[in-house]
Formats: C-alpha cells, structure tokens, sequence
C-alpha cells in the first residue's frame, strides 16, 4: 500500500504541475538542471541497488545497503525523487505543483520510508539501530 500511494501521487503531481493554470517566473533552464540532476541521483542510486531495488517495501536483499549513497542518508532515492519533482515543478513555472510537492509527495515518500524503516529494523536489528543513529533519514548528514 505505501508503494501505491507514493506512486499515484508522485504521478499526479506531475500531472498537476502540467495543468497549472498559475506561472511563477522561473527560467525553464533552471528546472531543467534540477530535474536532470534528480534524475542523475535516482540513475545512480536504482544502479547501486541493482536487484535490492525491485520489489515493495519488504527489503529483499540479505545485507543491509550502508555505502554508496546510503552513507549519507537511509532513503537517497525518495530525495532524488523529491528533486525531480521539483525539477518538473520548476520546468513548468507551476507554483501549485511545488505546494503539491511539499504537501502531498513529500509525506507519502516519507510514509513509504516509514514502512521501510520499520521493516528494515525488524529484519537488521542493532545493525539497522546503529546505522540509523549515524545517518540522515532522507537529509544527508555529512
């Protein structure tokens, strides 16, 4: 279920970001580089997974993934999703899927991570504890 909401709503904030009757003056370059870049992270992160990204919210992979992009945080993919987003929000100049980004995308990804996380802390135990308590849950710590 958590996978479902994040991706019918991620959908329908591009969606509604195209729609927007409403512009704020924003070069379409600028969304542009922050879509491109969002896209770079989440290309990098799917290909560091590699198979421990198919699959729902169950980890299906027997090691817990603590290097590459999840030194910095526990959920770099849901941030590259969020930059994307606003990259598209940006594109297209729309201030209501920028709102729409932070009001309904952010807590659904962030609901998603929850089950992750809970999931996760179930199946890794003091390993998981202790990775937790060293990084970001979607803002990295450096």
């Amino acid at each position: 279920m958590p996978s479902l909401v994040m991706v019918v709503v991620f959908t329908v904030n591009i969606a509604v970001a195209y729609y927007d009757p409403y512009r704020f003056p924003v070069p379409r370059e600028v969304g542009g580089v922050v879509f491109v870049a969002g896209l770079l992270l989440s290309v990098y992160v799917i290909a560091y997974l590699r198979k421990g990204f198919l699959g729902d919210t169950e980890p299906i992979l027997d090691n817990l993934v603590t290097d590459g992009p999840y030194r910095f945080c526990r959920h770099p993919l849901y941030l590259s999703f969020f930059v994307l987003l606003f990259g598209i929000d940006l594109m297209f100049g729309s201030p209501v899927g920028a709102a729409f980004t932070v009001i309904l995308s952010v807590p659904s990804a962030v609901y998603r991570a929850r089950a992750e996380d809970d999931l996760l802390r179930k199946r890794f135990g003091r390993e998981w504890e202790e990775y937790a308590d060293r990084v970001g849950f979607m803002i990295p710590r450096f």
